[in-house]
């Protein structure tokens, strides 16, 4: 913008309290918020007013003349005394002003804001260069309230207030604000330090009874991080708030002496309305993080408060109003709070790992942020347009900084789900690009828990052998003890192997850092039906069914599998028909003798896609007793790399096979004879 000058009436605002209400109601904190926004716009728009600048929660405004500036402001506070009340106040006026590099400066923009800060909820305070040009306007009825010393301000300003109907002016002596420190003499200074020491002494004989109420009363070192609310007017503005919250999260992650949820538990609570103590019970931990993140241009507003899962008291918060240049700063400093208050251990390494910025370039990181949130959009019906967003994000913010290890890391995450969901012909290909992803991304993070999980998963998929991943995972782990989802990956990978005992280990740390996670979940139900755990398996759906979140994929397909495992095909295939499963139908078809159904449900699975169905056309064939043409297909699978040959030393549907040279070899080549 231009640097051009120019005269204007400013009006600054500011919500009262509103630190103090995010921390009491968030909910109305919101609500207020929200009421204040929908007037301002409506209300400097009707004046001839501009709004320049948020600031959180007040804002900087300017009018072309003072009346239609006093007007606004007089507007404003009527329309804010209807429910949800907003205890505004109000600063005005009349100044110089210039623009540089999108920002308003100017004399006139720092007194509005210091006359602003002496006020107080539903006031309209104003300088004296207002009252000149209102003076005769007998619409407007002011109040001096004396002659006040700003800090940074020469001379001694006299600020007025509003007193029309309905607003409030408030006595001199219960101002405060943005006011110049008296001077005392040394006697003075003297009497004041003597007092100070008598008010401390007081304070020490209490501090038991009152400061240690306020303590951390958890035995267990545990924290979930839920969603933090995004209060930012741009609701795109979702993907930053989200991203914090993981961001907070990973940082605290890295402390061994701390138990921390994954974001895949955390985040299922986005909105809901279970108090602290029913979340902290559901997830076990014994304390709760939670605030807000307000994004405005380069600003950014974060408000984190710690809650005692068990009293519901908080023991620790903070509002940190910084610059964009700033938010891995606090990220730490939270971080290390949270240490602190919940008595955890922090060793140098830790406070190392967390201090260290992920990459010097703010506009890398946010475009990392964006990626991150499109890449944990499971659930989305158009799943491959996310990834190739994530993998758009992913690219900007590497070619901002080429060495940005994290971004290699989602980059490489990304490639690794595309190579699941993209046509298997294609599979290798994005499997290749994903190694080279991971590899840079553990050259520029060495300390990385991230890319050397991924890296884990994705070798078990190249070489289609599960010990070939635990090397890389078992990094991740050393790297990020919290570390949930490479927990989960190294059961896979062992229950494939054959070894039960020792995934069942890695399953139930998974289980504690990710108690609702639908990989967890994923993992467990395939150590049941690897296992052959019909009685499990049940138990299984049991528990699971206690949780509010969707389980319809493995209600449908526990029951399945416990006809399987049992042997009792005509109630499998009964199942497996209510659920329209060709997979299963097919093989029910082929155990009871059924084969011209069985080749139907073949037809039907030739008719999708490549890899998996030829794994799963392949084991009908065998069931058929055709097992040549079984084998072929699952030479086939392998060759494309089908995740669906990871079970095939373990899963019951492959016995038929096991006898078979072409099968015995299969497994050789697999590394899993």
């Amino acid at each position: 913008m231009s640097n051009s000058r120019q005269l204007a009436a400013i009006m600054f605002t500011d919500i009262v309290g509103y630190t103090a209400m995010m921390q009491v109601n968030e909910q109305k904190a919101v609500a207020v918020f929200k009421h204040y926004n929908i007037v301002l716009e409506k209300i400097v728009a009707a004046n001839n007013g501009s709004v320049l600048n948020n600031y959180g929660d007040g804002s900087l405004c300017t009018f072309p003349n003072t009346s239609d500036a006093v007007h606004c402001a007089i507007s404003m506070q009527d329309q804010l005394q209807i429910e949800p009340i907003v205890p505004l106040r109000i600063g005005l006026h009349v100044g110089e002003i210039f623009f540089e590099e999108g920002k308003v400066l100017g004399d006139g923009v720092n007194m509005a804001s210091r006359i602003q800060s002496l006020g107080q909820a539903n006031t309209i305070l104003f300088s004296g260069e207002i009252q000149d040009k209102i003076r005769n306007h007998p619409e407007f009825k002011s109040v001096s309230l004396g002659f006040f010393e700003f800090k940074n301000v020469e001379k001694p300003v006299e600020v007025y207030a509003l007193g029309n109907e309905g607003l409030h002016v408030p006595e001199r002596k219960t101002l405060e604000g943005k006011l110049k420190e008296k001077k005392y003499s040394r006697k003075t200074k003297w009497l004041i330090a003597a007092g100070i020491i008598a008010v401390l002494a007081v304070v020490y004989v209490f501090y038991s009874q009152i400061i240690s109420k306020t303590r951390f009363t958890g035995k267990e070192k545990s924290i979930a991080v839920l969603p933090f609310t995004n209060m930012s007017n741009d609701k795109e503005n979702e993907y930053f708030s989200d991203g914090i919250t993981e961001e907070i999260t990973t940082q605290l992650s890295k402390i061994a002496d701390l138990k921390v949820i994954a974001r895949t538990s955390s985040m299922l609570y986005k909105n809901s309305k279970k108090n602290v103590t029913q979340i902290a019970e559901e997830l076990g931990v014994a304390a709760i993080l939670e605030g807000s993140v307000q994004k405005s241009g380069n600003q950014v507003r974060i408000i984190a408060q710690l809650i005692d899962a068990k009293t519901q008291e908080n023991i620790w918060a903070e509002k940190y109003d910084r610059s964009m240049n700033e938010i891995f700063a606090i990220q730490s400093e939270v971080a290390e709070q949270i240490t602190n208050q919940l008595n955890a251990r922090l060793t140098a390494d830790e406070k190392k790992k967390i201090e260290k910025e992920p990459t010097q370039n703010i506009a890398a990181y946010d475009d990392y942020l964006k990626g991150k949130q499109v890449l944990y959009d499971w659930s989305s019906p158009d799943y491959i347009n996310k990834l190739e967003q994530a993998e758009k994000n992913f690219l900007k913010a590497l070619e901002k900084d080429s060495s940005f290890a994290l971004a290699w890391a989602g980059l490489s995450h990304a490639y690794c789900h595309m190579a699941g969901v993209k046509q298997q012909s294609l599979g290798n290909y994005y499997l290749n690009k994903s190694i080279t992803a991971a590899i840079k991304g553990i050259m520029y993070g060495p300390e990385l828990s991230e890319t050397y999980m991924v890296l884990g998963d994705i070798l078990k998929k190249v070489t289609m052998n599960p010990a070939s991943s635990l090397e890389a995972l078992y990094k991740a782990i050393n790297l990020n003890p919290n570390n949930a989802e490479a927990y989960s990956l190294i059961a896979f990978a062992l229950m494939e192997a054959g070894m039960f005992r020792e995934a069942e280990i890695y399953l139930e740390q998974a289980k504690q850092f990710d108690p609702l996670s639908v990989l967890m979940k994923t993992a467990w139900f395939q150590y049941y039906t690897s296992s052959r755990n019909a009685e499990g398996l049940q138990k299984f759906k049991e528990e699971f069914k206690k949780q509010e979140i969707n389980l319809h994929y493995f209600n449908a397909n526990v029951d399945i599998w416990i006809h399987f495992l049992t042997d009792q095909y005509d109630s499998l295939l009964i199942f497996s028909s209510q659920s329209s499963k060709p997979f299963w139908m097919g093989i029910a078809y082929a155990k009871l003798g059924q084969t011209t159904n069985a080749e139907i449900m073949i037809d039907t699975l030739k008719a999708r896609s490549e890899s998996d169905n030829a794994v799963g056309i392949g084991i009908i064939y065998a069931w058929m007793n055709e097992k040549e043409k079984a084998m072929d297909l699952l030479d086939k699978a392998y060759g494309m790399r089908s995740n669906f040959l990871s079970e095939i030393k373990v899963a019951k549907y492959f016995d038929p096979l096991r006898k078979e040279k072409r099968f015995i070899e299969l497994l050789r080549k697999m590394g899993m004879e």
